[in-house]
């Protein structure tokens, strides 16, 4: 058939019935449409932004939770690793998506409370850019030497740093991450200059400390209870306020320093970009207090502790830090 063939039978009027059948496909076609905008949420995979490089313990609790989010919200949530500069690069990522519920964050106390303490343009906005959703986990962080140190105690090692100032190191993953901030804490509470060794991501920073490359790192009470368990590793000292049931003889930074309040724990979350609607914060609410729920036995034998709870108790959280404790590490963390 040539094309004057087909532009003439393009131009041709078209019978009744073809119209009717046409109007019919249209009418089928919205109404697919419209059943698939309509269908309840989530009605795809949903990609969780992790901030951090694969194989550190806010990675891997990170997909603990996602797998049991899964379960429960009937969809994949798809773990995406964005590492890099403190966080930040994931937290812009999550903070400039779609607010339509299939991107979230698996956020920390560093994205809200440390980062705005250390850099002043940062690419979002601590409270403002963002949906919480629910406080998950507080992750209690472990002063640690490798066995082969010559620190038996935490005494032993403050008393030693306060004779000789800058000769010892602690790795962190990073600058503005959980483990720098525990770090200048530690060094705040007991009178102590240590020198900050950042590396980009917890597993890099692990692996020169168990290398011998840096003294001691203040890391994750989870991650090192393995190392400490098969002799690898010491935990000389805890950040939390209280001693831990997981490791009951390992005393914490505030009886050794006699510092009362002493508290260098951060928390992990889960959050969305602002404008978020209500119905699927509340969905993602509840299947994050089912996830914890379910998995607590697990997180309560590998040092974490269970918060969750509502948005508008994220909110306070981090407001109430960003009066308080953002200002005393903004003193200590720019000091470095």
């Amino acid at each position: 058939m040539t094309d004057e063939h087909l532009h003439g039978a393009a131009c041709r009027p078209l019978t009744r019935r073809a119209a009717a059948l046409l109007g019919a496909g249209a009418v089928l076609a919205l109404a697919a449409g419209g059943t698939r905008a309509d269908a309840p949420y989530p009605n795809r995979p949903i990609r969780l932004i992790v901030p951090f490089p694969p194989g550190g313990a806010t990675d891997n609790v990170a997909r603990l939770l996602a797998k049991t989010l899964a379960e429960d919200l009937g969809q994949p949530v798809v773990i995406d690793n964005r590492g890099g500069a403190g966080a930040i690069i994931g937290a812009e990522a999550a903070a400039k998506a779609e607010p339509d519920g299939y991107t979230l964050i698996y956020t920390t106390a560093g994205v809200h409370v440390v980062n705005p303490a250390i850099y002043p343009k940062l690419p979002y906005r601590p409270l403002e850019n963002w949906s919480m959703v629910s406080l998950l986990v507080s992750v209690p962080l472990a002063l640690t030497v490798t066995a082969n140190s010559r620190f038996r105690t935490a005494q032993e090692l403050i008393d030693y740093a306060r004779q000789n100032p800058d000769k010892l190191t602690y790795g962190s993953a990073g600058n503005g991450t959980s483990l720098h901030q525990s770090g200048e804490m530690f060094k705040h509470a007991t009178g102590t200059r240590i020198l900050h060794v950042p590396y980009k991501g917890a597993g890099p920073a692990m692996n020169d400390f168990l290398g011998g490359q840096v003294d001691m790192m203040f890391s994750y009470v989870g991650s090192v209870l393995p190392g400490a368990k098969d002799g690898r590793l010491r935990l000389l000292a805890i950040g939390s306020p209280q001693r831990l049931p997981v490791v009951p003889d390992v005393p914490t930074v505030a009886e050794v320093a006699g510092k009362p309040g002493y508290d260098s724990d951060t928390w992990t979350g889960l959050a969305g970009p602002a404008g978020l609607p209500a119905p699927i914060v509340e969905r993602l609410n509840k299947a994050a207090q089912r996830a914890l729920a379910r998995n607590r036995h697990y997180l309560t034998a590998n040092g974490y502790v269970n918060l969750g709870g509502t948005p508008a108790q994220m909110n306070e959280r981090i407001a109430r830090a960003l009066k308080t404790l953002t200002p005393l590490l903004a003193q200590l963390m720019t000091s470095t």
